[in-house]
């Protein structure tokens, strides 16, 4: 097992690139050999990331050069120079330069194919997760200055607050293995899950993504897992009910039909309002009305202290698995008419399909 550590993180990762403003420059020289173009390339690509306006064609077109270098066959690197190099005797001396490992190439693989997962699975109402994409890129980047030598069965990697990398674990394969397991821990369970439910649903406001991550954090890790803890259900409720409440409020401020109520609705007026106007969560598999009035006493128990049963609780939880938190971050991002980039038609002009 190979450690890299926080400290050595920060030292490999020091001055990655110069970014101009134009174009970004990475620390190593690409005509110096095959590793030091893979260097460089992972270089750019988190020169990418970190502008504020990340040009996700150009991070796809760096991910699946990334990839190519990772089959032998395809050439990748030899293609590169025949279409840039200066002149042969440059191409001679990056021919004989260092080249990437077996164990480089099966790191770049799988990473690099994590992090163009993240544009092949996102949905069209879903952003990316570029601050994981970008620690992804440091840990690959990490390994290949660490030339580990032994046949690499799985990597952890361990992250702190913003998906910011504490360290690299790196285990030897008990076997041979074509694929190497790659696995994610966060040091802080909450902030690992808002970084991910911002990216789920970026339509619900940043209040509630912050109320839905801290209820689901005490329904997995309390009320799931202890039977102690009865109480908890109504917790839980008056929380997921309290985002329902102001989010549909939020809907219902954008719609702005010429009977808006310019003021919060309590939930019964906010149900008679979504009957009376037929507002409905379309990507969601219920019907809005039906949702409010099946939530209606339930919400009024938790507000008054009341206990809530373990069936009763069942409800919003069949809601929740039904897509009740995605379909209101949709129907908020349809009202606005916002975009979410970049789309899968725009994801697939990028990766050429």
């Amino acid at each position: 097992m190979v450690i890299i550590t926080e400290s050595e993180i920060i030292e490999y990762t020091k001055k990655m690139f110069i970014d101009d403003g134009e174009i970004i420059i990475g620390k190593h020289n690409v005509f110096k050999g095959e590793r030091d173009f893979a260097l460089c390339m992972i270089e750019q690509t988190v020169g990418v990331l970190e502008r504020t306006k990340i040009n996700d064609e150009f991070v796809i077109q760096y991910l699946q050069g990334l990839i190519s270098l990772s089959h032998d066959e395809l050439n990748h690197y030899e293609k590169y120079l025949k279409a840039f190099s200066p002149n042969s005797k440059i191409t001679e001396i990056a021919m004989q330069g260092e080249k990437l490992s077996k164990q480089d190439k099966r790191v770049l693989a799988e990473i690099m194919k994590s992090n163009l997962a993240e544009y092949t699975m996102k949905g069209e109402y879903q952003s990316c997760c570029y601050s994981a994409m970008k620690a992804f890129l440091i840990a690959a980047y990490c390994i290949l200055f660490k030339d580990i030598n032994f046949c690499i069965g799985s990597i952890d990697m361990i992250a702190d607050l913003d998906d910011e990398l504490q360290s690299i674990n790196i285990y030897e394969a008990e076997h041979e293995a074509d694929f190497i397991m790659v696995n994610w821990h966060s040091s802080n369970k909450i902030n690992s899950m808002y970084m991910l439910y911002k990216t789920q649903y970026p339509g619900l406001d940043k209040s509630s993504v912050l109320d839905l991550v801290a209820a689901d954090v005490i329904e997995e890790d309390y009320y799931f897992k202890d039977e102690r803890f009865s109480i908890a259900p109504s917790i839980l409720v008056k929380q997921y009910c309290s985002i329902i409440e102001h989010e549909v409020n939020e809907i219902i401020k954008l719609l702005n039909f010429k009977d808006n109520p310019h003021t919060h609705l309590m939930w019964n007026d906010m149900k008679i309002y979504v009957n009376k106007h037929d507002i409905d969560l379309e990507s969601a598999d219920f019907e809005l009305k039906d949702l409010l009035d099946n939530l209606h006493r339930l919400r009024n128990k938790s507000s008054h202290g009341s206990i809530i049963t373990k069936k009763e609780y069942e409800i919003i939880t069949q809601y929740k698995c039904e897509g009740l938190f995605n379909g209101l971050s949709i129907k908020k991002l349809e009202v606005r008419n916002k975009k979410i980039s970049p789309s899968i038609d725009e994801i697939s002009k990028y990766m050429g399909f």
